[in-house]
């Protein structure tokens, strides 16, 4: 069995990050994530949101261990979160279902705010592996420890580019409610100065016929 951790800091508040988590796959920074699927999500008294989710991926089989071990055509990750807003800590837990009989990857993920500026985010990540295929177990789960450290970074792009997507959203979203607003003024502008010169008219008519005026 062998490991490998990692913290980086996100200079993002911790709201932010968390949407990114959630929304982090697909992206085109890490393309071996094809699908989730929510198997379950509760939420419990204490306000805590626990989730249940089925990732469809590749494994991330160096081409050394591939070799050795076989590639199956998919790989379904199952990964377990709880998301606790009142502490502000989203916790995630993975374990690999394909190929568990030989290679069991375990990886936990912590997301929290600095400690000493809460406009940043922290991320603790661990990977744990274990091999069993005899003679060759040390040697492949260094290959494979090797391979979650280059494949770190294209994580933490991944969620930076879903936060860049997330914010465009939101940005055309503002304008659209404000073009809305803007809209909706002048439509009242409009009714009501049409209303005023209804009640012109009436009492321009009414004046005409009290005095006996020509119109």
């Amino acid at each position: 069995m062998s490991s490998w951790s990692s913290e980086h800091v996100f200079e993002h508040p911790w709201e932010e990050v968390v949407r990114a988590a959630f929304r982090k796959y697909p992206n085109p920074c890490n393309p071996a994530v094809s699908g989730v699927d929510v198997v379950d999500r509760t939420v419990c008294p204490k306000g805590t949101i626990q989730t249940h989710r089925l990732l469809s991926t590749e494994f991330p089989l160096p081409d050394v261990a591939a070799r050795i071990i076989g590639t199956p055509e998919k790989n379904f990750i199952s990964e377990h979160s709880t998301l606790n807003p009142r502490n502000k800590l989203l916790k995630l837990e993975s374990r690999n279902l394909t190929l568990g009989h030989l290679v069991s990857v375990h990886e936990h993920l912590e997301y929290f705010p600095h400690p000493q500026d809460k406009s940043k985010t922290c991320l603790k990540q661990k990977s744990v592996v274990k091999v069993n295929v005899p003679f060759l177990s040390g040697y492949l789960e260094k290959l494979l420890l090797e391979n979650f450290e280059k494949n770190a970074q294209k994580g933490r792009n991944g969620m930076e580019w879903v936060m860049d997507k997330i914010k465009e959203e939101d940005s055309n979203k503002v304008k659209l409610e404000t073009s809305s607003d803007i809209l909706s003024q002048i439509e009242t502008k409009f009714k009501k100065e049409a209303e005023d010169l209804k009640q012109s008219m009436d009492s321009f008519l009414k004046n005409a016929q009290a005095t006996g005026s020509p119109l």
